[in-house]
């Protein structure tokens, strides 16, 4: 094989490679998408539950399920 052989070679594996980085980032980029919305679902959801529990709850105690604010540190601050 001539060198201008190996690089004519080499340059249809790069393009190659390239088409398939580019494939899998278009099937990356779609898999986000559906767990991002996947995820507002089960966000929605989870908020509509939690606020059937504390109407129904007797004491009238709020249930405290949803994630804390960035920077919060817990209870008892800090």
């Amino acid at each position: 094989m001539s060198f201008g052989e190996k690089i004519l070679s080499g340059l249809r594996t790069v393009v190659l490679i390239e088409e398939r980085v580019q494939r899998l980032d278009g099937t990356v980029s779609d898999l986000r998408r559906e767990t991002t919305k996947a995820l507002a679902d089960h966000e929605r959801r989870l908020t509509r539950l939690e606020t059937i529990v504390e109407i129904a709850r007797p004491d009238g105690a709020t249930l405290r399920i949803s994630r804390q604010p960035e920077g919060d540190s817990g209870s008892g601050g800090g």
